[in-house]
């Protein structure tokens, strides 16, 4: 058995193949190889007779080399191999030893092929229509540096209806950037867009971004409150502030409401608490938990709580919200394990450590109060029922439960050392302060095992690892450690490996090295050595601060008037590619998601981590979890499955966690609100007493987005953008990112924020738009934040002629008020605001402007505000396709005539071209809306049916993979399937509403049929089925060959007799393999055709007709085809036929555009003849 053991523990899942000569070597290398990347290997010889030749190779179906290196005893080498572009399939990394050591060893490697990260920039998340959209798009490679990309890449545009607006072929990057942009339309679709770059033969990667109507909020709410809350503490304060994107306070009054994120069962408080608080910059409010949300008592878990501030702005009613979450906790504090061992060793000290915290996470700083620790043993006393009733209530000495006291330091951390007796027990820690208790660990008897962690410990000392400075680790262990080999593993590869001597009889050793950016964020520190034979290994993560090698940085004065011209200091590495983006912060409040982020850069690094493959076994193998794998001679503790399950019924030595699982491979709505009108106006203007007022500077630049520009540098690492800023009063957020092409992608660490100001301005609250012809209210808010209070003079100009003053009333004035301006005074306090309105009545569609000028003897401002007015009216749409084949052309020209109908309000036409590429390309995209899971009648659930089966057969005819849609697909066809038959009768026939009616329907019998053929090749469809609908139909031709209509159908288009024969024979004839059972009934019904098809001009009976003759290669088809010709309908470059007489010239242009359903299935079937 010992022998059986033996193998089952050590063998390793490689292939050995000869082992000679006295020593150890091991060979370390990723476990992923992936085209286009470095793969370097550490490959080391440790106790050897004299020096080794080994050859290092990797093999696989499109990449094999070898490289030799000749190493010394106690030595390391990196091997580093440059892999071209891979093909899919197996490869290995192969090691052999030539001399000094003679062996041979191969292990498995996963394949990944090489992609690089694709980032995209928007100027803005959100997008006004008519708006121009801006973008960048950056392609990095592994180490952040600009990717070298040589297949073709595409950039597509998509509107928020999934239909192409823009392609972009081969485009060239410029250091791995490309710049694009594109112009919105006056009408475009709203909703979700998207960009998505495609770079052949990998997969997309898209960015969306909104298309809405919508007004940029002109303030700021935030919440601030504690994130954790202890139950026992009882209150939870809340905190609103509120400002305006130029940083001064906003008043109003606060709605705070707060519930829980969700409710659970057995849960029995209240739903949620509102307060209310009035709020000048900030607004206090407090909620009691007990007697608001009845949380307390013995409570063991209650959900986050969700904090809801709703600010309304005093001056205009216009309103801004935030949220944020606070979890609450049933204890005041938390206790954590800080040096907690998982095994003890009878007689010997062992030591524990931990760390009281506030729930919050701060340190408890608490002398006076001691942390008690207490070690409780198996309570297998309590189950002695089967024992002696001495033995049943009286609990051994090993029972009793050990109690230890420690004060806390001033980290709030206690250190507790106790001895623990010779036992095979476990023993279960907890640690308690004051009335909290928490369990830390279970610790069982020490068995000095090949893998057991506490042979080989890795500490790194160095709180705040960071790239470019040292970082300092410590190898300790429970024995003498006479050397080991270290390596680093980051980003899918081995950066640094080296051997390490240990001074005789030390325990411990330190290794300093210096981070490289290819470390950074994570790295993986592997330490091996051979002891006696065995493998020794440990491994650690090891998490750094997320730093670039690049570095940006802008600078600017942090305050500016409109219109200021403004310098922008750049500083980056020299030979960068430097994009910057500057935004009003409202276009932030309104939705940000935009800009490229830290986070995602370093997030999509991890992509690159290799994975060790699965070698068929179980337990701890050596490099796993730093992704990679180790060839070498030395025994370790990792089991093959087959020799597992061989040796699962026999007691086993304990290597490592048998089981342990693998790591994974790695609208705003805009409108007017009541504004209160000055207590008195006066008639007509009177000058303002005391001084002459100020001129005015005027302010018409309000555009949202201010910089969206590329610089390359080329000479130093510095320069200088100067730059009119826009007249907006607000803060602009200034961003940037640095492409190099040897130091990598920068972004700034912080946004650059300049402040526009003045102390005293006009601001306007408008609307997205309004109609023509309605009375509105523009409300003109005066701030003024000089030192006193000023009287102003607000006049509104109509100098353009593009509305009507008028008073509250939809009612229209026989003689218009001053068609030039109005002029109304108010007075305004120092730091504080004021609001008035101006009545107009819009006359023109369009962007009006409005002229608003606010005058004191101190101070002035004069804003130029554009308002879209849009035509009144309910929008009709007409459409027209025209099809364009330049085969044999390389210019196509059409003219087409629009009818506009009389009466069409007038300046409210608009008229919007759009070219697709691919005829099918829109159904393409919008396949998954053509399936859908049938419901209803039997009538209504074959209408859903079919058009499951015509997805499927669409993808087959482009050989396009869907998966979704096609598991959706075949899905839904199987429930479809069900639901039809339960209206079946029991002749075979079906109907609407099934047995309920007197009978089966003709029609819709020969409809289920043709599509149950169909369906037949996705799903199953039992042929008796089919069989018994045919035998019904055949059962109902009349001796002339036709077939009556016996049942009800809603659609009367199919009542037609000949076209429902000729409907029933393509049933009979669609299903080929039964065609040759019913050809009387055939026969019969193609001779009810051929007399027939002269005796009527109804095309669709002649359509069908023509498709079934045509089927059954009778010559009769060309003759119906022939006649059909002379019944279509032409014009211009269409064609088509139809049912019904086209619109006379009398009716309304919009009914002469309309598509007719039956028309669209009359053609169809003509051209399927």
């Amino acid at each position: 058995m010992s022998r059986r053991l033996c193998i089952a523990v050590f063998e390793i899942i490689q292939i050995v193949a000869l082992v000679c000569a006295a020593g150890h070597y091991s060979v370390i290398g990723p476990g992923t190889i992936r085209s286009k990347f470095k793969y370097n290997v550490a490959v080391s010889v440790h106790k050897a007779e004299g020096p080794t030749k080994i050859d290092v190779s990797i093999m696989g179906p499109s990449y094999n080399e070898t490289k030799t290196v000749e190493l010394q005893p106690m030595s390391t080498e990196n091997v580093e191999f440059d892999v071209p572009q891979l093909q899919d399939g197996a490869y290995s990394l192969v090691a052999k030893g030539v001399s000094g050591l003679i062996f041979e060893n191969s292990t498995k490697l996963n394949y990944a092929d090489y992609k690089p990260a694709t980032f995209i920039q928007t100027d803005k998340a959100t997008y006004k229509p008519g708006d121009l959209v801006q973008f960048r798009v950056l392609f990095l490679d592994a180490n952040t540096r600009p990717a070298k990309i040589e297949q073709p890449i595409s950039i597509l545009i998509n509107d928020g209806a999934r239909n192409r607006i823009k392609q972009l072929q081969d485009v060239k990057l410029i250091k791995g950037v490309y710049t694009g942009e594109f112009q919105l339309s006056e009408q475009p679709v709203l909703g979700d867009w998207n960009i998505e770059v495609v770079i052949e033969g990998q997969s997309p990667v898209s960015k969306s971004f909104e298309v809405a109507k919508y007004v940029l909020p002109k303030f700021e709410v935030s919440i601030e409150t504690a994130k954790d809350v202890a139950i026992p503490d009882g209150i939870i304060k809340v905190t609103v502030r509120s400002k305006y994107t130029y940083g001064k306070s906003v008043e109003g009054t606060a709605t705070v409401s707060i519930k829980p994120l969700y409710h659970h069962y057995g849960m029995n408080i209240q739903p949620e608490a509102t307060k209310m608080v009035y709020v000048d910059g900030k607004g206090h409010v407090e909620f009691d938990l007990s007697k608001d949300l009845s949380i307390g008592g013995e409570r063991t878990y209650v959900p986050p709580l969700k904090v809801l501030a709703t600010m309304k702005e005093k001056l205009t009613g216009n309103t801004q919200n935030a949220t944020a979450t606070i979890n609450l906790h049933s204890e005041r504090y938390r206790i954590e394990g800080v040096n907690v061992p998982t095994n003890y060793q009878p007689g010997k000290p062992t030591k524990i450590t931990v760390v009281v915290k506030n729930v919050d996470g701060s340190p408890v700083s608490d002398t006076k109060n001691k942390a008690k620790l207490t070690v409780h043993p198996p309570r297998d006393y309590m189950f002695r029922d089967y024992l002696s009733k001495y033995e049943a209530t009286t609990p051994k000495e090993a029972d009793k439960i050990m109690e230890f006291e420690s004060n806390l330091d001033e980290h709030g951390m206690a250190t507790f050392e106790f001895t623990l007796a010779e036992t095979d027990r476990y023993y279960t820690v907890k640690c308690e302060f004051l009335d909290t208790t928490t369990y830390l660990s279970s610790i069982s008897k020490f068995i000095p095992t090949l893998d057991t962690p506490e042979l080989l410990k890795l500490s790194v000392n160095t709180k705040k690892p960071r790239l470019g400075k040292p970082v300092v680790v410590e190898v300790t262990s429970s024995e003498k450690i006479p050397y080991f080999v270290y390596t680093i593993v980051a980003r899918g590869n081995i950066w640094k490996s080296e051997y390490v001597d240990v001074p005789e009889g030390r325990q411990s050793q330190t290794i300093k090295f210096i981070p490289t950016f290819e470390m950074i964020p994570k790295a993986s520190l592997y330490v091996h050595y051979v002891y006696d034979n065995n493998l020794r290994f440990e491994e650690k993560a090891i998490q750094f601060e997320k730093q670039f090698e690049n570095t940006i940085d802008i600078s600017a004065q942090p305050q500016a008037k409109p219109g200021e011209q403004v310098q922008l200091h750049i500083t980056t590495d020299p030979d960068s590619f430097v994009g910057l983006l500057g935004v009003d912060q409202s276009v932030l409040l309104l939705k940000s998601g935009n800009d490229i982020t830290q986070e995602q850069i370093f997030n999509t690094l991890g992509d690159y981590d290799a994975s060790t493959p699965w070698m068929r076994g179980y337990g701890r193998y050596p490099g796993q979890e730093s992704g990679v794998v180790t060839m070498t001679n030395a025994n370790y503790p990792y089991n093959d499955v087959y020799a597992y399950f061989d040796a699962f019924q026999q007691p086993v030595y304990a290597f490592g966690a048998i089981g342990r699982p693998f790591p994974q491979a790695n609208l705003f709505a805009g409108g007017f609100m009541p504004v209160a009108l000055p207590a008195a106006l006066p008639a007509s203007p009177q000058p303002l007493s005391g001084a002459t007022a100020i001129t005015p500077i005027l302010r018409k630049n309000f555009i949202e987005n201010w910089i969206f520009m590329n610089q390359e540098i080329t000479d130093g690492g510095n320069f200088t953008l100067s730059k009119k800023i826009p007249d907006t009063i607000t803060s602009w957020v200034v961003t940037g990112f640095s492409m190099n092409p040897n130091t990598g992608i920068a972004l700034t660490a912080n946004p650059t924020k300049i402040q526009v100001f003045q102390p005293f301005f006009v601001s306007t609250n408008l609307p997205y738009s309004v109609k023509r012809g309605e009375v509105i209210a523009i409300p003109v808010i005066i701030f003024n934040y000089m030192d006193k209070a000023l009287d102003a003079e607000v006049v509104m100009e109509n100098t353009d002629n593009e509305y009507d003053f008028t008073e509250a009333t939809n009612e229209i004035e026989d003689k218009p008020l001053d068609v030039v301006q109005r002029v109304k005074r108010v007075s305004v306090p120092s730091n504080t605001g004021r609001s008035i309105s101006f009545m107009i009545r819009p006359k023109k569609i369009g962007q009006i402007t409005l002229k608003i000028t606010a005058t004191t003897p101190l101070a002035g401002d004069a804003i130029h505000q554009m308002l879209k007015v849009e035509p009144e009216g309910v929008t009709q749409y007409e459409n027209r396709a025209v099809f364009i084949n330049l085969k044999d052309k390389n210019v196509h020209n059409e003219k087409l005539n629009v009818d506009v109908p009389a009466e069409a309000i007038p300046d409210s036409e608009y008229i919007e071209f759009s070219v697709v590429g691919d005829l099918l390309g829109p159904t393409l995209k919008n396949l998954d809306k053509l399936v859908r899971m049938p419901y209803g009648c039997g009538e209504q659930n074959m209408v859903n049916f079919v058009p499951n089966i015509l997805v499927l057969h669409y993808l087959n005819a482009i050989s396009k993979s869907m998966p979704a849609v096609t598991e959706k697909a075949k899905k839904f066809l199987e429930i479809g399937y069900q639901r039809e038959l339960t209206y079946k009768h029991d002749d075979g026939s079906y109907s609407a509403f099934g047995k309920s009616d007197k009978s089966g329907s003709t029609w819709l019998t020969a409809y289920v049929m043709r599509s149950f053929h169909q369906a037949a090749k996705y799903t199953d469809i039992d042929p008796k089925v089919i069989v018994e609908g045919l035998d019904f139909l055949a059962s109902k031709q009349s001796p002339n060959g036709s077939f009556p209509e016996y049942g009800k159908l809603f659609d009367s288009a199919h009542q037609n007799e000949l076209g429902l024969t000729a409907f029933v024979l393509l049933a009979f004839l669609e299903n080929v393999e039964h065609v040759e059972k019913y050809k009387p009934q055939v026969d019969n019904g193609m001779k009810y055709l051929m007399d027939n098809v002269d005796k009527t001009d109804d095309q669709y009976s002649l359509a069908i007709a023509a498709l079934a003759l045509q089927i059954a290669k009778n010559p009769a088809a060309d003759k119906v085809l022939t006649k059909l010709q002379g019944l279509a309908k032409q014009k211009s470059d269409r064609k088509w036929w139809s049912k019904v007489d086209a619109p006379t010239e009398g009716s309304s242009a919009i009914l002469r555009w309309q598509p007719n359903s039956n028309d669209v299935e009359i053609t169809s079937y003509i051209l399927l003849a």
